[in-house]
């Protein structure tokens, strides 16, 4: 077996101590992240083939193993479907015929006991994100078991979840359609271009300024609502932005005659830009939020 990479030879002994463990579906899991990284590692299949649960999957992997070793006593009986042989356990019934003296003993287990919970504590914080495989982590995502570093980590109340399964997750709650889309497209401009047409085309100076500043929420939030309502209450991971782009593109229409007099040299125009610019900021911000 040839195993150049730390992380992979982390792996293994991961898959091995979780096997150990009990948690054979978990350990299953890695042997199947180690074989697809690195098909040529017959230890891998030889566990994979071990623990799957399914006839096609652990034939495949004692195929496997025994195409990287003709000679493999494990895979040949994994194949035929014998009991896999057990390696380094005859030495056993030879220590107990010639006993040691009781102060051996009493050594003894102390000697063995002492080192294997240092090394089994240095292995199992030994992972490397399967994002950044330069990072070394401890962590690792509850939902798909695949370690995860800092950065990719998302806190949920039963523990961290990578960012793939958080995406799957929050799918199930988006049930708008296409024409959903569409709805909320149309509704959302009709209703920002009416609400800007008014912004830019009534009122003036100061005053005009201070209402705008306190109302634009309030009008984002209306306009929110209401293509809400005409979607039927559905959510789809995109509509806040279309519906607070609507809102700005709703404002920007009726000041493109205030922009095109900007770029012929009008600069007078440019302080009446702050009161659509305030309200696309605000409105277009309080949309957003309402649609989420």
């Amino acid at each position: 077996m040839n195993m150049s990479e730390p992380r992979l030879r982390t792996l293994l002994r991961q898959a091995e101590k979780t096997k150990n463990a009990g948690k054979r579906a978990a350990a299953a899991q890695l042997y199947r992240e180690i074989v697809a990284e690195e098909p040529d590692l017959v230890d891998a299949w030889l566990g994979l083939g071990e623990l799957s649960t399914d006839a096609a999957e652990k034939e495949r992997a004692y195929r496997q193993a025994l195409a990287l070793d003709p000679e493999n006593v494990v895979a040949q009986a994994g194949l035929a479907g014998e009991p896999l042989p057990e390696v380094a356990e005859t030495s056993e019934p030879e220590t107990a015929v010639s006993p040691p003296p009781p102060a051996m003993t009493q050594q003894a287990p102390a000697v063995q006991k002492k080192p294997a919970p240092l090394a089994e504590k240095e292995d199992d914080f030994i992972l490397y994100c399967y994002r950044h495989p330069e990072r070394d982590t401890s962590l690792r995502c509850y939902s798909c078991n695949k370690p995860i570093c800092i950065d990719c980590a998302n806190k949920t109340p039963v523990g961290y979840i990578c960012p793939e399964c958080l995406y799957n997750l929050e799918e199930k709650f988006f049930s708008a359609t296409k024409i959903d889309y569409l709805l909320a497209s149309v509704v959302s401009f009709i209703l920002s271009l009416l609400a800007g047409f008014v912004v830019v085309n009534f009122g003036g100076g100061f005053f005009w300024v201070l209402i705008v500043l306190f109302v634009a929420g309030g009008v984002g939030a209306f306009v929110a609502k209401l293509t809400y309502r005409v979607i039927g209450g559905r959510r789809g991971r995109y509509i806040p932005h279309i519906v607070a782009t609507m809102v700005i593109v709703g404002v920007v229409i009726p000041a493109f005659p205030m922009l095109i007099g900007i770029l012929l040299g009008g600069l007078g125009a440019l302080f009446s830009l702050l009161v659509p610019g305030i309200y696309a900021f605000v409105a277009s911000s309080s949309a957003f939020y309402w649609m989420r």
